[in-house]
Formats: structure tokens, sequence, C-alpha cells
């Protein structure tokens, strides 16, 4: 049996050049698959040990780590490629402000500038191959219906934004948007709902050609 592959159909938030609406197509996934539901799905359906499976998961991110860690991208036939994202660092000022990374001289540039800002994943093309295989699509919303982001509530927002300030010192509206699977359009409509409320926690700060959202105080 073929599996159904979910998109919904979403409205770009700019017109073309012509003046008309264009549209895209977005994946809609049905949740997200933690470790421990993913070593149930494995004892129910493979014959192997899940104590191992999970062993063997936490020697290969140890692994990975390792391998980044000595310069070297990091390639899983049939999966994919791992590799280091590095950048240059903000800085912050005495009030917790980070401010963007700006040189004019590349000899200026040393070692302390730069951080890790994260990892890329490339998949394999025989990855690729075997998503694309025995399966068809299906619009979530049917056939001409445009989709609209998901529905959320004031403390949901907060509490999904906060999770992220927790650990990193500010957030992109385009990261915002990832985050809780908005549109840009909605994602932004909250984010200017929140630095604009009454007694606001958040603050936005432009640096270069972004904009930046911080929390100041407790929610």
């Amino acid at each position: 049996m073929a599996h159904k592959i979910k998109f919904c159909i979403f409205a770009n938030p700019l017109p073309d050049s012509e003046g008309n609406t264009t549209y895209q197509v977005r994946h809609q996934p049905d949740g997200t698959m933690d470790t421990k539901a993913f070593l149930d799905h494995v004892k129910l359906h493979e014959s192997f040990n899940t104590t191992a499976m999970s062993s063997a998961l936490s020697i290969l991110k140890d692994e990975i780590i390792e391998q980044l860690k000595n310069n070297k991208r990091f390639r899983i036939d049939g999966i994919g490629t791992f590799q280091m994202k590095v950048g240059l660092k903000n800085s912050i000022d005495e009030d917790g402000t980070p401010t963007k990374a700006h040189f004019t001289d590349p000899e200026k540039i040393t070692a302390r500038n730069v951080e890790v800002t994260g990892v890329s994943f490339t998949p394999d093309k025989s990855l690729i191959k075997m998503l694309k295989s025995n399966t068809s699509t299906i619009n979530c919303n049917g056939r001409g219906m445009v989709g609209r982001s998901k529905q959320y509530e004031r403390q949901e927002v907060v509490n999904a934004l906060n999770a992220y300030l927790a650990e990193h010192h500010f957030i992109t509206r385009r990261t915002f948007q990832t985050l809780l699977h908005l549109s840009s359009y909605a994602a932004q409509k909250w984010l200017d709902l929140l630095i604009n409320e009454e007694f606001p926690k958040y603050t936005a700060q432009k640096e270069g050609n972004t904009i930046i959202y911080r929390r100041f105080g407790k929610e």
C-alpha cells in the first residue's frame, strides 16, 4: 500500500512582479517520533534488543560529535552526511543585548570571534529515492483549499518561545516561524502582538537587515 504524503497549500505573503498572489506547498507532519516512541516501534516490529539499540544511538551521537570536533564530515551510507557549521560570534553588551558581528577588515577576525553555530545535514540520494518510492500525495485541506497556520493560544506560543530563549539569546522571525510551523505572516503577527502588549515581556531590535527578538523579565 502506498504511503500518503500530506501537504497543505499556503499563499506567499508577497505578490509576484505582476501583483498576483502565488502559492507554495509544505509538508504537513503528524507530530514527532521521539526516541522512546522509536524504541517502542522497534520493539513491536523488529526482533533485536531495544536496549542495545538505545546504546547504539548514544554511541552514534557521541561518534558524530567526536568526528565533527575533529573537523571531519560524518557520512552514514544510505542516510546522509553531517557537517559542522561555524560563524561569527555575536557580542553581548552589559545589558545582555546581542550585537551582530560586523567586520570590515579580515585581519581583525581571530579565533575568539568564531564559534560553532550548528550542524548541517545533507541526505543521501538513495534516502530521497526511497522516500519517493511507493508514495502518493494528498492535500490535507482538499483540492483548491488554501491552508492556514495552526491556531495557538497565547500561552502555548509564550511557552514555546520561552523554552527556545532559555537556550538562545534571541530569536528571529524565520526561526520562530519554523519553531511553531507558522506562515511568515502569522509568525510576524504573533511577534508584533507580544512586543506591543500593555506590559510586554519581549523586545525587538534591528541587527543589520535582521530584526531579532529577546525576552526580558520572566513570564
